[in-house]
């Protein structure tokens, strides 16, 4: 099903705007600078847009039972980019996706806001506003891949009372471009004139200290050596793709200490772990669900998960980090 904005059709097509009293009914939020508009799509999903701080920002949601899961996407995309998962989530499972600004059929942001650069704070900030414009429940489970991830991760770290738990799908590096020749300080997230300009260095800045409280956490890295199958190593040096690989990995184990969690490598999955393993994020996630539902600690079930494309590598509990085998954990390897 198509995403489109308030005055399109469920299937995409255009007809004319929202107003008053149509059913795209337009209305105000409580809450200065927050609106909203809304439309209903097939089935038990709702298609619906908000007006946050000047930006229309498309999102669908689907109510069910338990807490809410927010998927959170990578640059410049949409949340038809978790299509593959949610299809995979159990019948009842809370759903939401959004595109931010100037992504999918979301709307631009205002000219004044387009050349100014902001940390990954102004997103975690933007998506809390659009959970309360559309009236979504916490606690909430963010689930969040590549900038996305730092998005959750800011999300968490700055309302843990309205988190029940998270997954941090591959997510980005704050700190990555440190050491580069041509490091690359800001990101431009969606159509270009339209979109969020993400600093960098500003989000380094904002990083640490880290959680001041625990949420349960697992983190989906992506497969050792997924690196090495990129043509161009120019952008990364003077460090080699061997080291770049190694430095991408070696910051998913630390989000998994940094969050005291347990970290999921995929068997083949690049980058793109929500579109090459959606079973495995799918059923990482409901076990984030559950355990959220219940509060209780995240239970993993490594035969499930290695039957749907990874295998749990570490865990993080109490200052000590255990390693995973294929029928489970086998005892302390350190401490963190």
């Amino acid at each position: 099903m198509s995403v489109g904005h308030v005055g399109a059709s469920v299937d995409g097509t255009r007809d004319s705007p929202a107003s008053e009293g149509s059913d795209g009914e337009l209305g105000w939020c409580i809450g200065s600078g927050v609106g909203f508009s809304t439309r209903i799509g097939v089935g038990v999903s709702e298609v619906s847009s908000c007006v946050i701080d000047g930006v229309e920002l498309v999102y669908s949601y689907r109510a069910g039972d338990g807490p809410c899961v927010v998927f959170i996407s990578g640059l410049g995309e949409s949340g038809a980019a978790w299509d593959a998962v949610i299809g995979l989530m159990p019948a009842g499972t809370a759903t939401f996706t959004y595109a931010r600004a100037g992504c999918g059929d979301s709307g631009a942001l205002p000219a004044a806001l387009v050349s100014e650069e902001r940390s990954i704070v102004w997103g975690a900030e933007q998506l809390r506003k659009l959970l309360e414009a559309a009236d979504v429940q916490g606690p909430w489970v963010p689930v969040g891949h590549s900038i996305g991830g730092l998005i959750a991760d800011a999300f968490a770290r700055r309302w843990p009372e309205s988190v029940g738990g998270m997954v941090l799908v591959d997510a980005s590096d704050a700190a990555f471009n440190d050491g580069l020749d041509e490091p690359e300080e800001v990101y431009v997230d969606g159509r270009d004139g339209e979109g969020w300009r993400i600093s960098m260095p500003a989000t380094l800045q904002n990083f640490e200290p880290g959680p001041e409280r625990p949420v349960e956490t697992v983190v989906i890295g992506s497969a050792i050596w997924r690196w090495l199958s990129l043509d161009d190593p120019s952008p990364y040096r003077p460090l080699t793709l061997p080291e770049i690989d190694q430095r991408w990995h070696r910051h998913q184990l630390a989000l998994a200490e940094r969050w005291s969690g347990h970290l999921v490598v995929p068997h083949t999955a690049g980058h793109s772990v929500h579109r090459e393993a959606p079973e495995l994020v799918a059923t990482t996630t409901h076990a984030v669900v559950v355990a959220a539902a219940a509060e209780t600690p995240v239970e993993l079930d490594q035969e499930a998960l290695i039957k749907s494309g990874g295998a749990v590598r570490v865990s993080v509990k109490d200052g000590a980090l255990t390693v995973w085998d294929s029928t489970g954990e086998r005892g302390t390897a350190r401490d963190v």
